[in-house]
């Protein structure tokens, strides 16, 4: 005589071992290196990008606030007790963006090909140029430093799309993307 229990463990491991191939072989995840895992990482390094130049211009607007300047290098604050609660807040934002940039700039050194490596690199350096400006730079001078970073974050999309192929390059036969996009340019109106 058979015994049920013994039958069903062997059944139930099969049918769990299935499921888990299954599931693992499923085209749905990220594989390594993909094309999408890519894309993520390059999104999530510009969006640190972004939120560190945003804080970054946060704080000084709040340094400059709060302070009244007496000559070149000496500072006061005129209300000390607010200006203490935005600094900590302000150095403990500051702080999480930091960590938040190193740690997508480290995923995309990770996964990066060489031009968006480059020019991530080129970011990296004019947002420390922006940081190395000292509190009491003037705001066109905060200005143009944030410029300079967002045309290299500029510079990084068209490299990050030269990457993922956004782009048919003349290689390609069938695209039917591609396709499209001639047949709308030939039937645009000039």
């Amino acid at each position: 005589m058979v015994d049920p229990i013994g039958v069903a463990g062997p059944s139930a491991a099969k049918a769990l071992t299935t499921v888990l191939t299954k599931r693992l072989q499923s085209k749905a995840g990220l594989r390594l290196g993909s094309r999408d895992e890519r894309r993520q990482v390059y999104a999530r390094f510009q969006s640190a990008v972004t939120e560190s130049v945003t804080v970054l211009m946060a704080v000084r607007i709040e340094h400059h606030l709060h302070t009244i300047w007496l000559g070149k290098w000496a500072s006061v604050s005129f209300r000390p007790s607010a200006a203490n609660a935005a600094a900590s807040e302000a150095v403990a934002l500051l702080c999480r963006t930091e960590s938040e940039l190193i740690q997508a700039y480290l995923d995309l050194r990770l996964v990066a090909n060489p031009d968006p490596l480059q020019a991530a690199d080129t970011i990296i350096e004019r947002l420390e140029e922006m940081q190395d400006l000292h509190l009491a730079a003037k705001h066109t001078e905060l200005i143009s430093a944030a410029s300079t970073v967002f045309s290299a974050q500029r510079e990084f999309t068209d490299a990050c799309r030269d990457d993922l192929w956004y782009l048919p390059t003349r290689w390609q036969i069938y695209r039917k993307a591609w396709w499209t996009a001639r047949r709308w340019r030939r039937h645009r109106p000039t």
